[in-house]
């Protein structure tokens, strides 16, 4: 994998525990994982959001759809009762 070498500033604690606790060789690694990671989280949460927002802007027509199949159980169940 290609690699681009950035220089970003970190507060010294978080750098002294990144050191402690990561190797030298693996500490790119490990960055680049966290961050994948943290990305892929902020996709799924903003997939969550649109698709409550969604939700949301259809809860009228997903209501009306609840009510007509529901009406059709009911006549249904009402056919069924009825002698043949």
């Amino acid at each position: 994998m290609k690699l681009a070498k950035r220089t970003y500033s970190l507060p010294p604690p978080i750098v002294q525990r990144l050191e402690k606790t990561v190797a030298p060789g693996q500490r790119s690694s490990f960055i680049a994982k966290l961050l994948e990671d943290w990305f892929a989280r902020q996709e799924r949460l903003e997939m969550r959001r649109q698709i409550v927002e969604g939700c949301r802007e259809m809860k009228e027509v997903y209501l009306e759809i609840d009510r007509e199949w529901n009406r059709s159980g009911e006549e249904a169940w009402r056919d069924l009762d009825r002698p043949a």
